[in-house]
């Protein structure tokens, strides 16, 4: 991992108008609220979040698949927000996206091979012949038999469609993958395959990953830095291991409270942390901190003001009037 910044987004917001309560009423849905992140080259950056947080909003906003409402994206150095389609295409190449859910983002109707090939067709990187070449090297890299490129999706099972996704994803030789929940729909000892298949990618291929889940486990052991989402913001930022073991947020430490940890029986016993109550309406917003309805450590500051986003230790961000674990 480099020093150099490969995506930087500033705070960048996105908001939908919905149908509200009352009939012919409209309401305003902040998704996304303020983000600002770096994503260094070849470092694995990991958001997590409990589902609705806006983590997919938030990945679509930076490869720009939706546009912001306001904010900036760079990447490489060009600001992104405001060009056309035309001008994002190449830096869309250098983009790609995993999905989630392996099934639904293959096209039922098409062959593996031609999903596979069809980023580089749109893109006319080669002759046909030249492109199935790369589709079957592709199906190779990606522990795959390159013998298959003509069978469909539905022939494969859930962990060979995901390494049919990152094929795809490869293809057009891409600096950054964003990975959207990318094994939260495969089996344990699937996922483990396919994060370690992304693993070696990463090194063989110098990729800078972008990695989203709601597993802290899965995160934790694929990750360099973690960013906390809560509610479309990013509460806590830091070094995946020194975020893990003294959580500066309420809701950080809450959230790692309920992590198993199978593989650490030396280690003390964290105490179960119980959020009360459900995550806010992203059209109602409380005032002051978002998390201080359900924060066990809110007192009247929280209520009346939202907490800055600062530097509290080197690498470390947090926005909480009463941050933990400082001094560790």
């Amino acid at each position: 991992m480099s020093d150099e910044v490969l995506l930087r987004a500033t705070d960048v917001v996105k908001s939908f108008t919905s149908r509200g309560k009352k009939l012919g009423a409209r309401s305003l849905n902040t998704a996304v609220n303020g983000v600002s992140l770096e994503v260094k080259r070849g470092e694995t950056l990991g958001i997590v979040g409990e589902s609705g947080c806006g983590k997919s909003t938030l990945a679509r906003c930076l490869v720009q698949l939706i546009p912001v409402t306001s904010g900036s994206v760079e990447f490489n150095g060009v600001e992104l927000v405001g060009l056309s389609r035309r001008e994002l295409r190449p830096h869309r190449r250098e983009m790609q996206l995993v999905f989630q859910d392996p099934y639904a983002s293959l096209n039922p109707r098409r062959t593996v091979g031609d999903i596979v090939a069809d980023p580089m067709r749109i893109n006319k990187m080669a002759g046909e012949r030249e492109i199935l070449e790369r589709v079957r090297d592709l199906f190779v890299t990606v522990g795959l038999d390159p013998a298959s490129v003509h069978r469909y999706p539905h022939e494969f099972s859930g962990g060979q469609r995901q390494r049919i996704g990152i094929a795809r994803s490869l293809s057009l030789n891409p600096s950054l993958v964003v990975a959207d929940e990318p094994v939260s729909a495969l089996d344990v000892s699937v996922q483990a395959q396919v994060l370690n298949l992304m693993a070696d990618l990463q090194d063989q291929l110098h990729l800078t990953y972008l990695f989203i889940a709601h597993d802290l486990g899965v995160v934790r052991h694929v990750s360099d830095r973690v960013g906390v989402m809560y509610l479309g913001e990013i509460v806590e930022l830091g070094d995946a291991e020194a975020l893990y073991q003294a959580p500066m947020h309420p809701y950080t430490e809450a959230l790692l409270s309920v992590v198993p940890e199978l593989n650490d029986t030396d280690a003390p016993r964290r105490e179960r942390i119980l959020i009360s109550g459900d995550v806010p309406d992203p059209s109602d917003r409380p005032t002051g901190c978002s998390f201080h309805p359900r924060c066990p450590a809110a007192t009247d500051i929280c209520q009346r003001e939202a907490p800055a986003f600062v530097e509290l230790k080197p690498g470390r961000f947090v926005a909480c009037h009463h941050p933990r674990n400082v001094d560790e």
